[in-house]
């Protein structure tokens, strides 16, 4: 499967602005479309950038004056969608798409055993598609001869 058939059908158009535009004005097209990045385009609609959640919490981590008097509570999501140890792949992939989110905490009998990202996921499918393409490739290699089988 291609990049070109993902995008194809997601259907939505790409979000952006221009270096030009407020932080609060990305802050806003984040928060209103659900997003973690926007695409920073010139004039000319070139890209020339991308600002991502990461890159907002280093601004905020830089400027945090405006903003040390909040608390924990005050951002936070509260009561997480969490995942179980035995949940399929498929199980939590289908979770952090319908809910638009990248991390599920694991729980096991209400304690925290770890946290599970879509970076952890993608990692994971990686390795187990190499594996099996690595196992294919070598079956084929080894594939019996025609002539061999009927003797």
């Amino acid at each position: 499967m291609k990049v070109r058939s993902i995008t194809k059908n997601k259907g939505k158009p790409v979000i952006g602005l221009t270096p030009n535009d407020s932080l609060d004005q990305a802050v806003t097209l984040m928060m209103d479309n659900r997003i973690g990045s926007l695409i920073v385009t010139d004039d000319s609609g070139a890209v020339v950038g991308i600002l991502s959640e990461r890159d907002l919490l280093s601004v905020l981590h830089d400027k945090h004056a405006m903003w040390a008097p909040l608390m924990v509570a005050d951002a936070m999501t509260p009561d997480p969608i969490v995942c179980h140890p035995d949940n399929t792949l498929e199980e939590v992939m289908k979770m952090m798409v319908d809910n638009n989110i990248r991390h599920l905490p694991v729980l096991y009998e209400s304690k925290l055993e770890g946290m599970l990202s879509i970076t952890d996921i993608v990692e994971t499918l990686l390795e187990k598609a190499k594996f099996e393409n690595k196992l294919l490739k070598n079956y084929i290699q080894n594939w019996p001869d025609a002539e061999g089988e009927s003797e």
